[in-house]
């Protein structure tokens, strides 16, 4: 009878070792053309960089109507990569670095979906742009942005679709802002331009 219990629970094991488990879904940014640099200011492309919460993965939400302050991420959903790399390159997608121009870092403080309740909510994209001089670290202008855009859907594609039209509005954003910081500070675009 032991034999028959042994034998059972090692059939039971051996089977169970072979249960697959689903990959979790991966979402990028898509492949909207993002344009964000203005005529009138020569930028050679944008970096961006985050902090350790966003240096992974995982698509993060926080459920506010319960009072929760926890960040949480989707089990079963996570980004193709850290959020500041997706960033990076939909917005160097349609402007690739040209090596003249002043150099524009991005801060992104912050990628998260956030539940109101639980059938709605939205997605907030906090970041900082630093416009450096074409050498060295010099700092020409620095602007905060502050991005919300509704989630279509309570789960994670509703997040991600959140934070494809955040990242859009953010160029807009960015480029409203270089091309007024160019027609506010003439010298700025001179220096920018004769890189």
């Amino acid at each position: 009878m032991r034999v028959l219990l042994l034998l059972t629970v090692l059939l039971l094991a051996a089977c169970g070792g072979n249960v697959r488990q689903a990959e979790p879904e991966t979402y990028d940014l898509g492949s909207v053309a993002i344009v964000w640099k203005p005529a009138d200011l020569a930028v050679t492309g944008v970096s961006a960089q985050g902090p350790a919460w966003l240096a992974t993965p995982a698509i993060s939400y926080r459920l506010l109507y319960a009072g929760d302050m926890a960040r949480n991420a989707y089990a079963e959903s996570r980004w193709a990569a850290p959020p500041p790399d997706l960033i990076e390159r939909a917005l160097n997608r349609q402007t690739p670095a040209s090596g003249e121009g002043c150099r524009l870092r991005l801060d992104v403080d912050e990628l998260i979906q956030v539940f109101d309740t639980p059938q709605a909510s939205r997605t907030l994209l906090d970041a900082r742009a630093t416009l450096f001089a074409p050498a060295g670290e010099t700092i020409l202008a620095r602007r905060a942005f502050s991005i919300a855009r509704p989630a279509p859907s309570a789960d994670a594609r509703g997040g991600v679709a959140g934070a494809v039209a955040a990242v859009q509005a953010l160029g807009g954003e960015l480029k409203a802002w270089l091309a007024d910081t160019a027609r506010a500070k003439p010298a700025i675009a001179q220096r920018c331009n004769a890189a």
